[in-house]
């Protein structure tokens, strides 16, 4: 039985970014200074935009600048859907998050800081339910084929979007988003990323049922609701064949493999750019559109390749070289429009603190997103019950020691 897990639908990089600014600040030690003020907030239905019912519980969380919750406290929802939470001596350095179960689905705020004499609003959106696919996108799938000693390695990067105003949760115990992957497929690994060109890091979540995997975590409404990639092996073949059938309208598909004797059969894509890139070759890259739910995906390959020579090239780093390859050929194709980030106006909210924080690189940022990320997860699993004290406690350190090692490097 695929037991769905409870997903945070809101945009978690908001209170992510905002945590990681307080971190960067110059952390001298000065005297603690303290704020009295008044969160409010209400909370919507964004399936019926219409307020959440009456005697819903708020939790607001409290965090302090080295990222540990220090404060939680509750109230309920009054019939118009508001919340307020009355707060004195406060650390001026703390930030707070609001966060609601719906339908046991877990939805928060953005996070914010206090500032002395102004009310502070919270509000969140949570969404109903629904185990219909109709608004399941894949935006954009980037598929990138190299050789690994006598065999294939392949790498799959989707983009997912849900488009409609609720929750996608799957039907039953059926998971949530379909990846259809070929039945030869070997030593299958499967990481999450905030982003199409970000960091990633492995997941469990992604599960083999009847033949098919599935994802167990729902997917929430907007665009670029999931980014995934999927990395497999096929073992040595005079033709290969990933071809399948989609399981939702896909909007963009770009195929990239190196010009050394693998052939692709490449009737109905349309041919790229070729990409001269060094030591590593030249890459060749093919591309399609518009195709939809339940089209068959042709993908069939022939020939001899050329195992890669250089040796100071991991198996990892020339595969997502490929995938950013393919990301900027993908450009070419349909537009700039798909490698940036809808409109949020709410995306980046800033924060007043004294300081200036050093500009990491966009790597590193990345990376102490997904932690800080992680952490968050984390505090949500032992909240619920998923993990005993001494998984979250020793799971919790080792994430926030590779935080502190990013920031000592600096």
């Amino acid at each position: 039985m695929v037991q769905l897990k409870t997903v945070r639908v809101p945009k978690h990089w908001l209170w992510v970014f905002l945590i990681a600014s307080l971190l960067l600040c110059n952390q001298t030690a000065v005297a603690q200074t303290t704020n009295d003020g008044t969160i409010t907030g209400t909370v919507r239905n964004g399936t019926t935009d219409k307020p959440a019912p009456e005697g819903t519980e708020v939790i607001l969380y409290a965090y302090n600048s080295s990222y540990t919750r220090t404060e939680t406290m509750t109230t309920t929802l009054d019939a118009d859907g508001r919340f307020q939470f009355s707060l004195t001596d406060q650390p001026d350095d703390w930030v707070y998050l609001a966060s609601t179960t719906y339908q046991e689905l877990s939805f928060s705020s953005n996070i914010a800081s206090l500032t002395s004499g102004q009310p502070l609003d919270l509000s969140l959106t949570v969404y109903e339910p629904t185990s219909d696919p109709a608004d399941v996108v894949i935006d954009q799938l980037r598929i990138s084929l190299e050789v690994v000693g006598q065999e294939v390695q392949v790498q799959e990067l989707y983009v997912m979007n849900n488009e409609g105003t609720a929750v996608f949760t799957g039907s039953g115990d059926s998971g949530t988003v379909q990846f259809n992957l070929p039945a030869n497929a070997q030593a299958i690994t499967f990481e999450r990323g905030m982003g199409p060109n970000s960091g990633f890091f492995p997941t469990s979540d992604v599960i083999q049922q009847d033949g098919r995997w599935v994802d167990t975590i729902a997917l929430r409404p907007g665009p670029n609701s999931l980014t995934l990639r999927v990395t497999y092996q096929l073992p040595p073949a005079d033709r290969l064949d990933l071809s399948r059938q989609l399981p939702y309208q896909t909007n963009n598909i770009t195929v990239a493999l190196p010009d050394d004797g693998l052939t692709f059969a490449a009737d109905g894509w349309q041919q790229q750019s070729t990409q001269s890139v060094g030591e590593k070759g030249v890459i060749l890259s093919y591309a399609q559109s518009d195709l939809a739910k339940e089209s068959q995906l042709s993908l069939t390959f022939s020939g001899s390749p050329t195992p890669l020579q250089s040796t100071s090239l991991t198996t990892s780093s020339t595969g997502d070289w490929i995938i950013s390859l393919g990301i900027l050929l993908l450009v070419t194709f349909v537009g700039f429009r798909l490698l940036r980030p809808k409109a949020r106006p709410a995306m980046m909210p800033q924060l007043a603190t004294a300081g200036t924080a050093p500009s990491p690189s966009k790597n590193d940022k990345a990376e102490r997103w997904q932690l800080l990320f992680a952490l968050a997860d984390l505090d949500n699993a032992y909240k619920n019950g998923k993990l005993s004290e001494a998984e979250y406690q020793q799971q919790r350190q080792e994430i926030k020691a590779h935080l502190r090692s990013i920031w000592e490097i600096e």
